[in-house]
């Protein structure tokens, strides 16, 4: 195990958040660096605020992606520790209760944050039976060798872009690994059957093994046996065009018919009044005489 190192790079808390003040410096511990390097940890802050009495100390770790996020969030996961993420950024309160509504309102809106979307590949495990808390996604060597030493570095498949998603299950641990198609995942799952005592299955482009750790071969296959791929496909296609109904062009037309000659009798009305106010105002009883030309 790797000993705890200081980060110093103190860039991301502000000097205040709302009502809390930053009133002096705190160490922002990793227990595994290079696993965290390898997760794309860019910088590290901690620091502890203080309104009146209350005080809370909070750390943050900026990661490159939303991916490396998640997968530092899950590392920093125990019972004792509060961790939460904000898209690339995770939070740990070390001491103190961290005023989340500040937080969202005053601290949130200033970080440059990675909108990217957050892998789903923990989707593809039971919740039935999993230890909460036990989730780990690992991206590369350092993350397997430090919780899951168990799978070969070569068989996961860092080299072509796989991801190793792994949990507790009671004495067990179901490991899910996914490559980015099905010809990678044949050729990955030959070299995972090396792994001794382990129930193993494929489905699509995910590997599912169950690590040896007091299963039996039964309940360890009918484990591997829930992981099944979904493919989902989307196609560009221009939506249809509506067919013209009868029924409503002639109701369409009714209705125009019906504003046209309500528009007639509008006018109709003014011109009428306009000829009654003029013969008022001009004192003419009759219309002047109209002349008629015989040809």
């Amino acid at each position: 195990m790797l000993s705890p190192i200081l980060l110093l790079v103190a860039t991301i808390l502000p000097p205040s958040i709302d009502d809390w003040k930053r009133t002096e410096p705190a160490k922002a511990e990793l227990q595994y660096p290079n696993v965290a390097k390898e997760f794309g940890l860019t910088e590290s802050d901690a620091a502890t605020y203080a309104n009146g009495p209350k005080t809370f100390t909070l750390a943050v770790h900026r990661l490159k992606d939303v991916t490396g996020a998640v997968a530092l969030e899950q590392s920093l996961q125990s019972p004792d520790k509060k961790i939460f993420r904000h898209q690339n950024y995770v939070f740990e309160t070390l001491a103190g209760t961290a005023p989340r509504g500040a937080l969202d309102a005053f601290l949130f809106p200033t970080l440059k944050v990675d909108r990217s979307a957050p892998p789903t590949l923990l989707g593809n495990l039971p919740r039935k039976g999993r230890a909460v808390g036990s989730e780990r996604l690992l991206l590369g060597p350092e993350s397997l060798r430090a919780f899951e030493p168990r799978i070969p570095v070569a068989a996961a498949g860092f080299d072509f872009a796989g991801e190793v998603q792994i949990a507790k299950y009671g004495n067990a641990t179901l490991a899910v690994l996914h490559y980015p198609n099905h010809a990678i995942a044949r050729q990955q799952i030959e070299a995972l059957k090396q792994v001794p005592n382990s129930a193993i299955n494929r489905s699509g482009p995910i590997v599912s093994m169950v690590l040896p750790a007091g299963l039996d071969p039964k309940s360890a296959q009918a484990l591997v046996g829930q992981i099944e791929y979904k493919a989902a496909i989307m196609m560009d296609k221009a939506p249809e065009k509506a067919q013209p109904d009868p029924v409503d062009f002639l109701l369409g037309v009714f209705q125009l018919a019906g504003v046209l000659i309500v528009m007639c009798l509008v006018l109709g009305v003014v011109f009428a009044l306009f000829r009654a106010y003029g013969r008022h105002w001009s004192g003419k009883k009759d219309d002047d005489g109209m002349t008629t030309l015989g040809i």
